[in-house]
């Protein structure tokens, strides 16, 4: 509903602010709907689509493209005031005149579609295999029963008696049913015929770090760069752990997921999903975003946030929380784009954990 309505205000366009800082300049996030479709039709004649979702593509200055994730807006909130004017410049930038919607389009088709495709056509196939199975046994079943009562009524009328049942009806019953089959399994394969309908651009937006809409200083830069290197060692301790648990851990922090690892257990096919947090050890709270916090509390049972106390460029051992979701105290409201949690509140609730 809120495409059909707002689509042209989606497409015209936006300005947001990441307050997070997760990158050094402005980037464009486009949003794009895509539609996989089977064999069917609607009544209008149109190709039945069978999934349906919003994927995001950042374009770079640079003329890179990647993956958005499931929902990278949230972690942006719209700009306020005079901050529209602070990056008028940024409006007439080469780069932004280029064809944005076709690198973003092209970005989808080569990596997001396939994958919406293969996820939604083995899930269905399988389905559907399951389906024409049982189909088949049921109604074959009741075809086999009614040809064989149309032989026994024929023996009753060759005998001269007079059945209630006429065997001429029971086999143009079983006929009926035998139609409605082949019916059936050719509608189950129009099912199977699973294609990807091309993807529309519905809505885009300049998107610019929290920083450059502050006055610039050495301090920021240098501890901007200080986070970076305590990211990057927390995230090479759980990366270690993870194997040495005999995980098969991912990184994927650059696709925006609400989590930095994706790590399989070999043994069960199970995945963990966590989000890594490196701090000095005398920091004091860490920041979680809102698509951290929504992805934590859809995902319990799987989501794990791992707080890593780096103190004299030493990581310590990765103190692992399984669904933090626990100490929110709230889920994020619609404003809110990010939340302070205690480093010790994190702590405390993983200590009593593991008691």
């Amino acid at each position: 509903l809120t495409l059909d309505r707002y689509r042209d205000l989606l497409v015209r366009g936006t300005l947001l602010v990441d307050e997070s800082d997760r990158h050094a300049g402005p980037r464009v996030l486009v949003t794009l709907r895509h539609r996989i479709r089977d064999g069917q039709a609607t009544r209008r004649g149109s190709p039945r689509a069978v999934s349906e979702r919003l994927q995001f593509v950042w374009l770079d200055p640079d003329g890179g493209a990647t993956d958005g994730g499931a929902a990278p807006y949230l972690d942006c909130r719209g700009a306020d005031g005079d901050e529209p004017a602070k990056v008028a410049e940024l409006m007439d930038a080469p780069w932004l005149g280029e064809p944005l919607e076709e690198r973003a389009r092209a970005h989808a088709i080569a990596d997001l579609v396939p994958r919406h495709l293969r996820e939604v056509r083995d899930a269905r196939l399988a389905q559907l295999d399951r389906i024409e199975a049982a189909v088949k046994e049921r109604m074959r079943r009741e075809i086999m029963h009614l040809q064989h009562r149309a032989l026994e009524l024929e023996t009753l009328e060759r005998a001269g008696r007079k059945p209630r049942l006429n065997s001429e009806n029971v086999r143009r019953q079983a006929d009926a049913l035998r139609d409605r089959l082949e019916l059936r399994l050719a509608d189950i394969a129009r099912q199977r015929d699973i294609a990807p309908l091309p993807p529309e651009v519905c809505g885009a937006a300049l998107v610019v770090p929290g920083r450059m809409l502050r006055p610039a200083s050495q301090r920021e830069a240098a501890d901007a760069l200080a986070r970076a290197e305590v990211e990057e060692k927390a995230m090479r301790a759980v990366m270690a752990r993870e194997r040495s648990l005999g995980n098969e851990p991912k990184d994927i922090s650059k696709e925006n997921r609400g989590y930095d690892i994706e790590s399989r257990d070999p043994d069960s096919g199970r995945l963990r999903f966590i989000e890594v947090k490196g701090r000095r050890a005398d920091a004091r709270a860490v920041t979680i975003t809102r698509n951290e916090m929504v992805t934590a509390l859809n995902a319990a049972e799987s989501y794990i946030l791992a707080l890593v106390l780096v103190d004299g460029g030493s990581a310590a051992a990765p103190i692992y929380l399984r669904d933090p979701g626990r100490i929110f105290g709230s889920e994020p409201n619609f404003h809110e784009v990010s939340r302070q949690i205690s480093a010790k509140a994190i702590e405390t609730a993983a200590r009593q954990e593991t008691h």
